[in-house]
């Protein structure tokens, strides 16, 4: 049996759990055990494959595959804005769609003509957003906070690994405590509502209930954040918050009735409504 013809298998295992990508996952497995990269298995797909060199570690790796958890927690590191992020269960996997978050911070952030821009994100979680964003933008004072003290332990982990030093940490419920004025506040709160995040848990995602919980209608934590952030962001600071395309005109909405002006929307890699944005005038 070949290294292609062993995967081929593995991936047929993961069809039948109706996974997306069986095979991509199942090279992704195979590499990470051998601890080469994929490029490297991929050209070893000719080769006949002793069972004797098949990775003790991958049979219990791949069981996770099969029962639901995913890539990035089996793997522990996660891409994102062309950087390795480390990733457990600790944390929320951070989505491509998120990359969008910190496109639209950055080209915002350009606009200010301002030396030294305070930008803190909310929920910060494994990190990715405020990492990515101080690593784009090494001038601009960046900060974040989250309420898990598990996540600003990764986020620390992964502050220090990717940037040398650790940004400012906090740990708060949304912007409880927190002092400004900031010129731009991120955030990628929980917006899953609460019947759908049950039903997600129930189908084996491993995710932080408390990273996706977002209550009854998915926006309870989106519209106390809203309430909060005008009183720490600066005079003509923006607030940019990422939610489910579907609720993006409720949100645009609660900018409007908290004040805000200059509100837009950002559309993530599938066309879809994903960051809504405002001015505090």
């Amino acid at each position: 049996m070949t290294y292609r013809e062993f995967l081929a298998v593995r991936a047929a295992e993961l069809q039948t759990a109706e996974a997306g990508t069986p095979f991509l996952d199942a090279t992704l497995v195979f590499a990470h055990c051998l601890g080469i990269p994929r490029g490297k298995l991929l050209a070893r797909f000719p080769e006949n494959l002793d069972p004797s060199d098949i990775p003790a570690s991958f049979g219990s790796a791949w069981d996770r595959r099969l029962a639901g958890e995913s890539i990035a927690y089996i793997v522990g590191s996660k891409e994102f804005f062309g950087r390795e992020f480390l990733v457990d269960q600790r944390v929320l996997v951070p989505r491509p769609d998120t990359e969008t978050l910190v496109s639209a911070a950055l080209e915002l952030g350009d606009t200010i003509a301002q030396a030294s821009l305070r930008l803190h994100d909310v929920c910060v979680g494994s990190g990715a957003v405020a990492i990515s964003i101080a690593a784009e933008r090494p001038a601009w004072s960046v900060s974040a906070s989250d309420i898990s003290a598990d996540a600003l332990d990764v986020a620390r982990a992964n502050s220090r690994r990717l940037l040398g030093h650790e940004i400012p940490l906090a740990r708060a419920d949304l912007l409880d405590g927190i002092e400004g004025p900031f010129d731009i506040i991120t955030a990628n709160p929980p917006y899953v509502p609460t019947e759908e995040t049950a039903a997600l848990l129930a189908k084996g995602w491993k995710e932080p209930a408390i990273a996706l919980d977002g209550g009854a209608d998915g926006l309870a934590i989106v519209s106390r954040l809203i309430e909060q952030a005008g009183a720490v962001l600066a005079s003509g600071g923006f607030l940019l918050i990422e939610t489910d395309a579907l609720q993006s005109e409720s949100v645009r909405v609660m900018f409007k009735n908290e004040g805000f002006d200059e509100i837009r929307v950002w559309k993530d890699l599938a066309g879809l409504e994903r960051i809504t944005g405002g001015r505090k005038a």
